[in-house]
């Protein structure tokens, strides 16, 4: 069987695809009209930004060898124009192109709907009948569109202390210092009061935990250590403390304990770590006063003894705390940011009245935060967690809603709840948040109104919109909402309601980000689910099992009593006891509280999160009166809404449910950005986790938009810096540090999206920064080896077994890149970069050859740059580090996949790799970098067998052990159902060992795409069957339409049946056919009128296909 990176030599034979032309397959349908159109890859997108929109459609001639000879794009300012083109007609333009064409007509117009109709012929020279019609709006187009403010309102008390000038402060260092432990770093405060207080509230942190006493009583105990070693402390913690102070005297300590997390060993450590607090004063004459840690007056000390902390202590002795100045990150750093909290989400409203007939409306808006409109009482549009997730320092995309149904003549009132979202909530274990900026969340909208006399109204965000507080009390990613109906004020939405109590808004102006056209699909609801039981593991405390791991929020229906706290808590898995495991939750509390209004009677109340969002399979509900029915508790499963496009069966139920656990793993993590787990204190877009899974991700869904989303993403990361970050977007700094096989996905995933899509986007739109990342590798490692500055060295990531040097994996991915850019400069005509890379490709080979290859095959080096050790391994795999040459499977693979290994020793690499495998007890020995690749160098060099024997284990570690252990989810650990004892790194919904389903429909089911002819328009076809699996069934709707691969195996006997869709090709190699014996409806391939044998190969024009094969003389 052809490798991958032979291929592109065969791709030459289909010059020749043209001869089907004169062959008689019949004329096309008059039911047969191109369908599928779309612009920008999205379907009728509402507000696009883009100058030369991208349009595509595909044929649905079921005829065989149908495909496409001409098109012609019309394009109209009305619908209802059928092929009369008043802005642009292409004239028919003879291509078979029919996807990544661009519009070339006059400037398009801002805030205008354009309709598309596509006209094509077919091989005939015959027309099909023109398409349906298709339409794509629109947007601003410009910045200086946007008219509208800023607003934003927040409680006093939290913007006080947002506004207090509060700093990190810390003691005096201590040079030479040595601690066996933790070390203590304690403040003392003194201040007066003139006047009692009516409500005083403490905001204090610091790393890693803080107490706090005021006048020697204690109001905040320090958390112990984490069993997983990481504290949120990156936000104030608050306490009341109104009844502790007194008119006069007063003293506050607080006491900050740093964790040693090096077992207790004897060694110089850091004397200073970061303390910062606020105490917000509300005075008995109404004034109010903060006092912070910028004040003066503070004193400190590291490890101070005695009861330092009493009223009575005698500080004197005790030197002035000072500025914190944390180190740089590349020392080891921790980024400081702003600790304030968020608060209530606020509702924002504005009245306005219409006295002309209504033609259309448009509703722009966006939001540093997340927001929800509502016009009229009734909600705005379906998407969740708009404006999503991007890194708001540089950029936030608006939304488009059609509201013209909503307004009416008369009165009329737009309004919006307004969460922190992504942009204030704490972030990552430390809890940070506020990562984007110093103002808080803040909401930007203009509502255009286009009257029957053709005039045009603008309403927009201002200063004369008024704010409330509303019954969300608390809104957090991953600490959930608490929601209190009793203070829901009805109607707040409607233009009856009077907002005479509100609040004036604030008009803000935050570190200003450039607003661009959301061009890719948001999150939406997909479906509802009942749980399978219920159980009761103590009285009062309700368990829902909804048999699937997943992401969404819950929709509960209960009733009870006014002010009845009904309390909800997500998990993956449950204890042995039949109780919550939440310790892998790390410092998420994902916790829910519906705080019952009491006053719905019978028909009890209803309540779903808006802007958070947990991963889960088990919901405890405790604070009921009875037991809940079934029903009482749902839950609503949502992602970013692209298109599914994979449907994969076989005749092994591990296997099949495999998928199911692939597919949900993708539903759950693709949520905004590819994050790496739904659930914990993380749910960051990981770029490795990204890169492995991108190809499989883009056969499940359409992800055309959503890569150039990513890589956008991704781009963001290089703020100030040449290297992609290790996840993105960044949080507390664009770029959150970078990592080989992490970093090389700015490169991997725009060629993936490009070879899966065909769209050329995405190579240019990244070109300039994948080329700045490679250029500083090399200015860094001139030699050709990547052994300088490849960041956080991560590797082969949760390997099970020994661990894969850093410099060999650094450079394999560095050629691999190369590789690639080679590729995609052919692709965009760019010959003279096409030589550039191929020719640092060879020269980084060539010294990866000399430096990891032995003449005998062998793939290994001396660890002088070792990765990471990770948490799975085990002692005697980690003692095997130490020898003088290590040498692993994911050395082998990731040699062979990235085409490192001389031709004449391939085989004999890959005959070492299966030693290694069978040393191994023929169980798999590879982490996140060297797993995605393992089944595909099995199979590309010949032994397909040991894939499948891989793929069907059921052994630790497997795949199929995960499956056999009650998975409906990939795991981030191969033993996660081990790990119990250690929570630090034990997700239960991590999609990257999915990518395994890579192998499953490029190589089982044998269908490809190719770098020479991408996006499916050329299909590589190379099944591989197997009795084992029994039978295969995979559907893909590729750009192209749909290529279904069915396969039989009965005895040595194979049925395969194919379809090739139009105006797309297959590429059979002629090896495959013969080992496999292959014939087409009872003839060989070399007699059948339907194919043309050339070049090696098999060309195969759009149809379906019936295939018989056998077995008897082995796998090729």
């Amino acid at each position: 069987m052809q490798s991958t990176w032979e291929i592109r030599r065969a791709i030459q034979a289909l010059a020749i695809v043209s001869v089907f032309s004169s062959i008689a397959w019949g004329a096309a349908s008059v039911d047969n009209r191109p369908t599928a159109l779309k612009c920008d890859a999205l379907v009728e997108p509402l507000g696009i930004d883009t100058a030369n929109p991208i349009l595509s459609w595909q044929l649905r001639d079921k005829a065989q060898g149908a495909r496409q000879t001409a098109y012609e794009i019309l394009v109209s300012s009305k619908p209802g124009a059928g092929t009369k083109a008043d802005v642009w007609d292409s004239g028919r333009v003879e291509s078979g192109q029919s996807v990544d064409v661009a519009y070339a007509g006059p400037r398009l117009e801002a805030e205008t709907r354009y309709y598309w109709r596509v006209k094509v012929w077919g091989k005939d020279g015959k027309p099909y009948p023109v398409s349906a019609a298709s339409w794509w709006e629109m947007g601003l187009l410009t910045q200086s569109a946007w008219k509208a403010k800023w607003i934003s309102y927040e409680s006093p008390e939290l913007h006080s202390i947002r506004e207090s000038g509060a700093i990190w402060i810390t003691n005096a260092a201590v040079p030479g210092f040595k601690s066996p432990g933790d070390t203590h770093h304690d403040f003392r405060f003194r201040f007066n009061l003139d006047q009692t207080v009516k409500r005083a509230v403490l905001y204090t942190t610091g790393e890693d935990t803080a107490a706090a006493w005021v006048n020697g009583k204690q109001v905040l105990e320090a958390q112990p250590l984490a069993p997983w070693k990481q504290m949120p402390w990156g936000t104030y913690v608050s306490r009341e403390v109104t009844s502790d102070l007194q008119e006069g005297s007063n003293q506050l300590a607080i006491g900050i304990t740093h964790f040693d997390t090096q077992s207790g060993r004897q060694t110089q450590v850091e004397t200073q770590t970061p303390m910062s607090m606020c105490l917000y004063l509300v005075m008995a004459d109404n004034s109010v006063k903060v006092l912070t840690s910028a004040s003066s007056g503070w004193k400190a000390a590291l490890n101070a003894e005695g009861d330092w902390f009493s009223k009575q202590f005698d500080d004197n002795a005790w030197k002035n705390a000072e500025p914190f100045k944390p180190k740089p990150a590349e020392a080891g750093g921790t980024p400081l940011g702003l600790p304030w909290p968020t608060g209530p989400v606020t509702l924002l409203r504005h009245s306005f009245a219409e006295s002309k007939p209504i033609v259309s409306a448009r509703l722009y808006a966006t939001a540093l935060g997340a927001y929800k409109f509502h016009i009229n009482g009734k909600a705005v549009g379906d998407q969740i967690l708009a404006p999503g997730w991007m890194d708001f320092r540089e950029h936030v995309p608006y939304q488009v809603y059609d509201v013209t149904s909503q307004i009416v003549q008369g009165g009329n009132a737009i309004a919006a709840y307004l969460a922190p979202g992504w942009y204030s909530t704490p972030l990552m274990w430390f809890r940070q948040g506020n990562n984007y900026g110093a103002t808080p969340p803040a909401l930007m909208a203009q509502l255009r109104i286009e009257h029957s006399d053709g005039s045009v109204e603008w309403i927009r965000t201002d200063a004369d919109w008024k704010a409330d507080l509303s019954a969300i009390l608390t809104a957090e990613i991953y600490d959930g909402e608490t929601y209190d109906a009793r203070r829901v004020q009805r109607g707040w939405d409607t233009a009856s309601f009077s907002d005479a109590e509100w609040k004036p808004v604030s008009v803000i102006k935050p570190n200003e980000p450039r607003i661009v056209a959301q061009y890719f699909q948001p999150i939406r609801e997909e479906k509802v689910m009942t749980a399978k039981s219920i159980s009761s593991p103590a009285p009062g405390v309700y368990i829902y099992d909804f048999g699937q791991n997943l992401a969404g929020v819950p929709r509960v229906h209960v009733s009870g009593h006014r002010g009845q706290d009904i309390k909800l808590r997500f998990a993956e898995v449950l204890n042995p006891d039949g109780t919550m495991y939440v310790e892998n939750l790390r410092t998420a509390k994902a916790t829910d509280h519906f705080i019952l209004a009491g006053n719905d009677g019978a028909s009890g109340e209803t309540y779903q999160p808006q802007f958070t969002y947990h991963g889960f399979r088990y919901v405890e509900v405790t604070g009921l009166d009875a037991k809940p029915t079934l029903n009482a508790i749902k839950v609503v499963v949502f992602h970013t809404d692209a298109p599914f496009t994979s449907q994969f069966e076989t005749g092994n139920k591990m296997v099949n449910q495999l998928w199911s656990n692939i597919l949900w793993g993708q539903r759950s993590n693709f949520i905004g950005v590819p994050t790496d787990c739904p659930q914990r204190d993380e749910r960051l877009g990981w770029t490795a986790d990204a890169q492995v899974f991108w190809r499989t991700a883009a056969y499940n869904m359409d992800l055309d938009a959503f890569t150039r989303k990513f890589a956008g993403d991704m781009r963001g990361t290089q703020a100030g810096t040449p290297m992609y970050g290790i996840f993105a977007p960044g949080t507390s700094t664009p770029n959150p540090g970078f990592g080989t096989g992490w970093s090389d996905a700015g490169i991997i995933i725009p060629w993936t999206g490009w070879i899966q899509s065909g769209d050329k986007r995405i190579i240019e739109q990244n070109w300039d920064a994948m080329e700045k990342y490679l250029a500083a590798i090399l200015k860094q490692n001139p030699n050709h080896l990547w052994r300088n500055g490849f960041g956080i060295p991560f590797g082969d990531w949760l390997t099970p077994t020994q661990t894969t040097p850093e410099d060999l994996i650094a450079t394999a991915y560095w050629a691999y890149d190369a590789s690639l850019m080679k590729q995609m400069a052919d692709a965009t005509g760019r010959s003279a970069k096409s030589v550039e890379y191929g020719k640092l490709f060879e020269e980084i080979k060539a010294a990866f050859a000399k430096a990891y290859i032995r003449s005998d095959g062998f793939v290994g080096t001396v660890d002088h740059y070792p990765s990471i050790p990770p948490p799975t391994i085990s002692p005697e795999a980690q003692s095997n580090n130490s020898k003088s040459v290590v040498e692993t499977q994911t050395g082998y693979v990731l040699a062979l996949h990235m085409n490192l290994v001389p031709t004449q020793l391939r085989a004999a690499a890959a005959e070492k790799l299966v030693q290694k495998i069978k040393d191994n007890h023929w169980l798999l020995g590879t982490g996140f970098l060297g797993t995605p690749y393992l089944l595909e160098v099995l199979s590309d060099t010949g032994h397909s067998d040991v894939a499948y024997r891989l793929l069907l284990n059921t052994e630790y570690p497997s795949w199929g052990y995960l499956v056999d252990h009650g998975a409906t989810t990939m795991w981030e650990r191969w033993n996660g159902d081990q790990m119990r004892g250690d929570p630090s790194m034990n997700s239960y919904n991590h999609y990257a060992y999915g990518a395994v389903a890579e192998w499953m429909y490029r190589y089982a089911a044998g269908i490809d795409t190719v770098a020479g002819d991408p996006g499916f328009h050329t299909i590589y076809l190379r099944p591989s069957f197997d009795s084992r699996l029994g039978s295969l069934a995979f559907t893909y709707d590729s750009p192209y339409g749909a290529v279904i691969s069915k396969w039989k195996v009965t005895g040595s006997d194979v049925a395969w049946n194919l379809t090739i869709p139009p105006n797309s090709t297959g590429l059979l190699p002629s090896d495959l056919v013969e080992a496999y014996s292959m014939t087409l409806r009872g003839q060989s391939l070399d007699r059948s009128r339907e194919v043309l044998s050339k070049s090696g190969s098999y060309i195969l024009p759009a149809g379906s296909y019936s295939f018989k094969a056998s077995m008897k003389r082995g796998r090729p």
